[in-house]
């Protein structure tokens, strides 16, 4: 049970760190592009990270709680760039 929460924590760490990197290093018009990208990236962390620190009972559990928690802080991350200046809509090209 511990490593399970350990496992959610690292992902849920892991989503924190991204939103305040992408905050810090990422222009006002592709800071939301980079949410989306961190989201993905974490879906592959998360699946790892329980593959490999924990039984394989409850995985879906488990995904689902650290995918929900990363979802959670990149949407109020998203929230705070919208607020704060960043573009909703990236143009491609142009």
């Amino acid at each position: 049970m511990r490593s399970e929460r350990i496992g959610t924590g690292i992902v849920w760490g892991a989503s924190l760190l991204a939103a305040v990197l992408i905050g810090l290093l990422a222009g006002d018009d592709r800071r939301l592009a980079w949410v989306s990208i961190a989201m993905l990236m974490l879906v592959f962390v998360a699946a790892i990270v329980h593959l490999v620190i924990a039984k394989p009972e409850g995985f879906i559990h488990r995904m689902t709680v650290s995918l929900g928690g990363a979802a959670v802080v990149l949407t109020a991350a998203s929230l705070v760039f919208l607020l704060t200046g960043a573009h909703g809509i990236v143009v491609i090209g142009g």
